[in-house]
């Protein structure tokens, strides 16, 4: 397995922010089942109800539920009624199936955010919404996925037409504080990373070229100045491999995988097992031989670790993480979720798992049929 790491461009781009990004704001699924899927990440992800929508409050065409937990907001919304956006939502269904639709950013200014992401060569998808406590609007993104600039003026609603609803009290092990990193699988990477470098001024911040000897693929990470948006950007080097896969799944570019940052992840792997979420197998095997001599000395009890399946990748003589995935949440194996916690002064994406990881996908691709 070959691994190429470019270190943090620091004359070129450091400080710009030209869009005024603060962040990650919300991610919208557009799924089969607003119900279903609400009570899947209540249920196995912790998370509490926190808006609601429909036709009936003003959210025209579609039903949605939004849920969160810590900074974390996840939109999940199926068709409502007939239209233009109804139609819109079903259409994207029977194209993609279940999956992210939206990867929203919190902006300071979203009127100058939009206007500056068009004359840097974006695409209008959604122009200006403006009330007393929310501006708005989207651009185009890879695929069929856009990003919203969400400005927030106060404490009013989640979005025009949503509803606040009271949630429930946070009495679980599950504890996840905000979005480490969202993950795209593209056919063309290098266009897309020329994309956030040009509109949004994000460095190129790691590349890695993997190849299990059975499938490969190439990735590229890129990521806002100030390191709180990170994008990898995936695209397949190998006719069979996991990101062709998605694409022929998902018909197209998508979201890869959405990294839950959690302060605990030994509490919240175990709690999430425990309510039925079902992760990628590791072998018995990733924790003898040179595990310890990988890794370094950690904070965390080893036999834990392996009892929960939960790899661990030392980045930097200060920081290294923990982390593991689930297995594909949505009917088509195409979206999954990573749980990750870091220490110290970790930056990586687990490039040392990767082998292990890409053999566990490998070998649900081999279940499908598709390796």
């Amino acid at each position: 397995m070959s691994r190429t790491f470019f270190e943090k461009p620091v004359e070129r781009k450091t400080g710009v922010n030209p869009l005024g990004l603060r962040g990650f704001d919300h991610i919208e699924f557009y799924v089969d089942s607003a119900d279903q899927w609400r009570d899947f990440f209540v249920q196995k992800y912790g998370m509490s109800p926190r808006a609601y929508g429909d036709n009936a409050t003003g959210l025209m065409g579609r039903r949605a539920h939004v849920v969160g937990q810590g900074r974390v907001n996840f939109v999940v919304s199926e068709p409502q009624g007939t239209g233009a956006e109804a139609d819109f939502v079903r259409s994207h269904l029977e194209k993609h199936g279940c999956g992210v639709r939206d990867v929203a950013f919190k902006v300071k200014d979203a009127k100058l955010a939009f206007t500056e992401a068009q004359r840097r060569g974006a695409n209008a998808v959604r122009g200006i919404f403006e009330d007393a406590n929310i501006v708005h609007a989207a651009i185009a993104a890879y695929g069929d996925t856009i990003h919203s600039f969400v400005e927030r003026r106060g404490r009013g609603e989640f979005m025009p037409g949503f509803i606040n609803v009271a949630g429930g009290i946070d009495d679980r092990e599950i504890n996840f504080a905000m979005i480490d990193h969202v993950v795209a699988n593209v056919e063309r990477m290098d266009e897309w990373v020329t994309y956030y470098e040009q509109v949004f001024g994000f460095d190129l911040f790691m590349h890695f070229d993997i190849n299990t000897g059975r499938s490969a693929l190439m990735s590229k990470v890129v990521s806002s100045t100030d390191g709180w948006i990170k994008l990898p950007i995936n695209e397949p080097s190998s006719a069979n491999s996991q990101i062709q896969e998605f694409l022929d799944q998902y018909n197209g570019a998508g979201v890869q995988h959405i990294a839950l940052l959690t302060p605990d992840i030994t509490a919240t792997i175990e709690e999430m097992r425990k309510m039925g979420q079902e992760f990628l197998d590791v072998p018995d095997s990733y924790y003898d031989g040179s595990f310890d001599e990988r890794v370094g000395r950690i904070q965390e009890d080893k036999a834990a670790l392996k009892k929960l399946k939960i790899l661990v990748d030392r980045d930097n003589e200060d920081g290294y993480l923990l982390q593991l995935f689930t297995k594909c949440v949505f009917a088509r194996p195409t979206l999954f979720f990573e749980v990750i916690q870091r220490r110290g002064r970790s930056i990586g994406f687990g490039e040392g798992n990767f082998r292990a990881l890409f053999e566990a996908i490998e070998r649900e691709q081999a279940r499908r049929g598709t390796l």
